[in-house]
Parts: C-alpha cells; structure tokens; sequence
C-alpha cells in the first residue's frame, strides 16, 4: 500500500490524521531512525499534537480513508449478529469498550444501529439509553464521523442521520 505526504489516512483504527512526511528522530537518545510523522485533524486544530510511525510499521498503524461505496456498503450490511448479547452490566461494557477501540467501521457502524435501536425502543416507554451505551454511541460516532464526514463531504455532526435515513431507505 502506498502512501503520499499529504494524504488523509485513519491511524490506530481511530484518528484522522494528515500524513506530514518523513523526518529523523531519536527518541531513545542513541538511535536516530526514520519516521512518518502524522498530524491530527482535529476539526480544524492545527499543529497541537502529532504522531510519528516507524517507516517500517505504517501499514499496520494506518489505514486509507474508505470510499463512499464502502461506508455505504459497510452500514447496508449492519445487520450481522448482535454485539450487545451479554446482559452482564461489567462484560457489555467490556464489549462496548473492545468494540469502539477497534476501529473497525462495519462493527462500529453495527454497534450504533444496536444502540439507536435500543434507544427508539427505550424513549417509547419514556426512557433513555443507560450511561454506559449513551457514552459507547458517542464514542463510536467520534470514531466514524471524522472519516465519514470527509468522504462523504457532510458534517460531522450529520453522520448519525446519515446512517439512520440510509438504514430506513434500505428498510434495514
């Protein structure tokens, strides 16, 4: 896989970031090796904070964007197997946790339609999600919404609607 300065690229499965180039460093005082250096896009943020990936280790760190045809696909098939299965209070939020660490769009994308089922299901009988999923929701939704929103050119905050008119378009 190859990779140009400049490009939009997922690192660590959650962050957007700009791939700034390659650079020397010595970060153990004896050995200078050489590095990609990343630079979060945070909304705007510039030149806060940035990443530096061995050369030799980029392509298990980061990832292209998806294209629009795959996060398409990856929603229309969101309808896999619960990830929610256990009704263990500590082992869900295990899940929840291992599930938006992962990075990975297509569980993360099963895991909000789970919890926005579950949260249309619960504000019938006038309740709201528990903490624990209403925190899960909103962290895999930051985790999606920065790629989403680039390729498919909405706002970030439009990503969650986005899924939803797709998944009742699809009647999913």
């Amino acid at each position: 896989m190859s990779f140009e300065t400049g490009q939009l690229v997922i690192y660590d499965g959650r962050e957007l970031c700009r791939l700034d180039g390659i650079c020397k460093r010595c970060f153990d005082g004896v050995n200078s090796e050489e590095y990609y250096r990343l630079i979060p896009e945070n909304n705007g943020v510039s030149g806060s904070s940035c990443y530096y990936v061995p050369i030799d280790r980029l392509e298990e760190r980061v990832r292209k964007l998806l294209t629009r045809e795959e996060i398409c696909s990856a929603i229309d098939e969101s309808n896999g197997e619960p990830i929610l299965c256990s009704d263990d209070k500590n082992r869900r939020k295990a899940i929840l946790n291992e599930t938006v660490k992962s990075g990975d769009s297509g569980l993360l994308i099963r895991l909000i339609r789970e919890l926005l089922n579950e949260k249309k299901q619960r504000s019938e009988i006038g309740k709201g999600l528990v903490s624990s999923d209403e925190k899960a929701l909103n962290a895999a939704c930051r985790v999606i919404s920065s790629e989403f929103s680039v390729v498919l050119g909405i706002p970030c905050e439009s990503i969650g609607d986005f899924i939803e008119e797709r998944l009742a378009a699809k009647g999913i």
